[in-house]
């Protein structure tokens, strides 16, 4: 329900130095390099915030959406929904973390994920590049269904126990003779790749 008021300033996802601190950041220090993550701040209260999702609060705030982004040369943020990044990480390597590995982990996680379940993660790209590593991580039996090339490559690179390519495979059969999918997690926004994990 939260809409964007035009202008406003894109971005999230942003790494930088701070600069300042309001007299609430108490645990920051001017000089921190932080990232400020597509969750700018939530109201903390509803039942949402205090059940851990308040991804789904109906007050919250997304950075460079319903309050100024990252595209700039400074940006104001919440101090409690900012994420400190350790010096020796590369921001490029650390800012897609902040939104793409949040979101993918809390999928890999809610979908209950645990050594040696199957893991079918359907898309690999942006986000699902995450998700299937972090299903390895968890101890998960990986599947990567994808429908390019590149991506299938990108797929066997990170180890995925199995590659399927969507072009020519029903994903669902393919999945049964594996014995079935424990947990599905679908990253490509297409109606084709929604039913094959459900399958």
């Amino acid at each position: 329900p939260v809409k964007p008021a035009p202008p406003f300033v894109p971005g999230h996802e942003g790494i930088g130095l701070l600069e300042a601190a309001g007299p609430q950041a108490g645990h920051l220090a001017v000089g921190d390099r932080v990232a400020l993550p597509w969750l700018g701040t939530a109201c903390g209260h509803c039942d949402h915030c205090v059940s851990g999702w308040e991804t789904l609060c109906l007050q919250q705030r997304n950075t460079g959406y319903s309050v100024d982004g990252t595209h700039s040369e400074y940006a104001l943020a919440d101090a409690d929904y900012v994420v400190a990044v350790p010096e020796g990480i590369d921001p490029l390597d650390a800012a897609p973390l902040t939104c793409a590995g949040v979101t993918t982990y809390k999928a890999v996680k809610a979908g209950g994920t645990r050594p040696g379940q199957r893991v079918l993660v359907s898309g690999i790209g942006g986000l699902g590049h995450l998700a299937l590593q972090y299903a390895r991580i968890f101890g998960g039996e990986t599947i990567a269904v994808d429908i390019t090339d590149e991506k299938l490559a990108l797929a066997r690179e990170l180890g995925a126990d199995h590659v399927i390519d969507a072009r020519d495979h029903d994903v669902a059969e393919e999945v049964a003779r594996l014995g079935g999918a424990d947990v599905a997690i679908s990253t490509a926004v297409d109606n084709g790749s929604f039913r094959a994990a459900y399958g």
